[in-house]
């Protein structure tokens, strides 16, 4: 077996030496871990799209095409929650976040429909009153 500068034991090509319990690289741009050092695996877990894609559209839809934009968002919300739960992904707080702008829109929508129509009823009420009391 071959010896390097420093007095160590070396492989037969060259790339690893003997500590006395195991080959460890020579490389210096990748040395060894040192021992006693813990290591943690990390589980990456993928975004769903269809919540990120609802929370958009949730914010779109302020702005471009009202009702549809928020429908879509409530639904697209709800779908994105139900894959979820099935395929343990991230993004709950992206599809929450679609729902919850797609919901207000709706809200706001609805309130503004129904104070139209009222005052615009109102006014025609008012309107035939004065009408029907004349023969």
């Amino acid at each position: 077996m071959p010896f390097d500068a420093q007095g160590r034991t070396v492989s037969d090509d060259g790339r690893y030496w003997w500590n006395g319990t195991e080959w460890l690289p020579i490389d210096a741009l990748a040395p060894a871990q040192p021992q006693g050092v813990a290591t943690y695996a990390v589980r990456v877990v993928p975004t769903n799209g269809l919540a990120i894609a609802s929370a958009v559209v949730g914010g779109l839809s302020w702005f471009m095409c009202p009702f549809i934009g928020a429908v879509a968002a409530v639904v697209m919300g709800h779908m994105a929650k139900g894959e979820i739960r099935r395929t343990q992904e991230g993004g709950e707080g992206w599809a929450t976040a679609g729902q919850v702008l797609g919901y207000a829109h709706l809200a706001v929508y609805g309130l503004f429909l129904l104070v139209f129509f009222s005052v615009c009823g109102g006014l025609a009420a008012l309107g035939t009153l004065g009408n029907a009391t004349n023969p």
